[in-house]
């Protein structure tokens, strides 16, 4: 990974606002299944609880791809989290290593699409954690469709990939566990 520049939030949210905002499928996501009124609404209220819009950023542009984006640990989504034995330490590749979890993601009609055309430009967004370990906040499918790439041995076209990364501290340690038990949806999850 190599360092490329400093960012703003509101620079990194317009674009996760471009690639979203107006698909159908992240709208149907956000007003009817996650409960707000809106995409935006959806989308400030996972930046309000893991602080995005209050850390220092820094874009990276991705040296090696096929290593790095599979080696970045799920984020504090419940959809992706209810795979794993324990919350927040599983990685892409370790979706794609179990057969079941790659089976699934194969039939997934946006990962199908990124598998037979992945963006020529693109950018994640993440949180580097004190270990250096990175957990991605934006851009899960398209980190799955690489994953499973690199697991077949498929080598999908790239051109540039960056990744607009903040670094988590001692001081959010738990954070990910607090944002996966509240969950995004507009009410929190009755236990």
């Amino acid at each position: 990974m190599k360092q490329l520049n400093a960012t703003t939030w509101p620079d990194i949210f317009a674009v996760w606002r471009s690639r979203e905002a107006s698909n159908p499928a992240w709208i149907k996501t956000a007003t009817e299944i996650k409960g707000w009124p809106d995409w935006e609404s959806w989308r400030q209220f996972s930046v309000s609880q893991m602080q995005l819009d209050k850390r220092a950023w820094t874009v990276y542009e991705l040296t090696d791809p096929m290593a790095e984006i599979p080696a970045m640990l799920v984020g504090p989504y419940s959809g992706w989290q209810k795979r794993f034995p324990v919350p927040n330490i599983g990685t892409f590749a370790d979706l794609a290593n179990n057969s079941k979890d790659a089976a699934e993601f194969m039939a997934n009609d946006t990962i199908q699409r990124l598998q037979q055309m992945f963006p020529l430009e693109t950018e994640f967004i993440g949180l580097r954690r004190p270990d250096g370990k990175i957990v991605l906040v934006e851009g899960h499918h398209r980190a799955m469709a690489v994953a499973l790439a690199a697991h077949d041995g498929r080598m999908p076209t790239f051109g540039k990939v960056f990744i607009a990364l903040a670094d988590l501290t001692d001081a959010d340690s738990g954070l990910m566990n607090r944002v996966l038990a509240r969950g995004m949806s507009k009410e929190p999850r009755k236990e």
